[in-house]
């Protein structure tokens, strides 16, 4: 039996609770700031109750590097990872250099650890299929159980903070592919006019563009950002970590970054990130 504690409570661990919960053999617990009542098959725990009642495995997902550092560096969590050996699994989108000091900590204090950043989004975690980037300190069959209750795809690098730095630069190259459908589909609409449709059946359904397009094309054409699959700033936090990977003289991923800025401050960090296809950005960039 595996019992597993999850650290944070949003749109990915909201998807991979329930399948944790079918799937894996143990209690499942949760730590959350925000959340008073726990989802179905799961227990609220506190940081105060770990020492006494350790889990096995805790899957951390936070929404920066702040948030993870403040939950891991607790003496409560890193007391328990000491008596149990703990397999901590981090699932967030980090910085290299903390992912790093991350794995240093955990390992110092007597537990393993999984680096473990994921890509597949809300629809991916509610369905049990996200594809996971992965660095293990040692295998260990207990983090295993744990991820292979959503995770369809494994991704093995062999050098600690690599999952880190190919997640940003893999997010930044995402976000630049994005940002063209601002640059072509415009055109396409007017100068193709009534014959549009048949065009968004080829860009969704042909070419190298089309995993994107048929992704995002008909947010962007109905203009909708409400009920995001990934929040515009977490695209924004991502960028910023990525340009320390990528170099802060970038140009393309600097032209990108300043678009989703001048998207967040038009439809909000809470929108969806395809908002930086939104018409007004479109408008500021043909009044350029």
């Amino acid at each position: 039996m595996i019992n597993v504690l999850v650290a944070g409570y949003g749109v990915m661990t909201r998807g991979v609770i329930p399948h944790i919960v079918q799937k894996a053999s143990g209690e499942v617990f949760l730590m959350s700031r925000h959340l008073n009542s726990p989802p179905p098959g799961v227990t609220m725990k506190k940081t105060s109750e770990l020492q006494d009642a350790p889990p096995d495995v805790i899957l951390g997902c936070f929404e920066s590097d702040g948030r993870s550092k403040e939950f891991w560096t607790t003496p409560e969590v890193l007391a328990a990872v000491a008596r149990r050996g703990i397999v901590c699994i981090e699932m967030s989108t980090l910085t290299p250099g903390w992912v790093e000091d991350w794995h240093e900590l955990i390992r110092r204090n007597g537990g393993s650890t999984v680096e473990c950043p994921v890509t597949g989004s809300k629809v991916g975690a509610a369905n049990g299929a996200l594809s996971a980037f992965l660095y293990e300190s040692e295998p260990d069959p207990r983090a295993a159980q744990v991820l292979d209750t959503f995770v369809k795809k494994k991704y093995h690098f062999s050098a600690p903070g690599n999952p880190a730095r190919f997640k940003l630069v893999y997010n930044a190259w995402g976000a630049a592919l994005l940002h063209t459908l601002t640059a072509f589909i415009p055109t396409l609409q007017d100068e193709l006019a009534e014959d549009f449709g048949v065009a968004a059946d080829i860009v969704t359904g042909d070419g190298w563009m089309s995993l994107v397009a048929a992704s995002k094309l008909e947010r962007m054409i109905d203009q909708d950002f409400g009920d995001p699959d990934f929040a515009l700033k977490y695209m924004l936090k991502d960028l910023r970590y990525a340009r320390g990977v990528l170099g802060e003289s970038n140009s393309l991923v600097n032209l990108v970054y300043q678009t989703f800025l001048n998207a967040e401050s038009i439809y909000g960090g809470s929108a969806d990130y395809t908002a930086v296809t939104g018409e007004k950005i479109r408008e500021n960039i043909r009044n350029r």
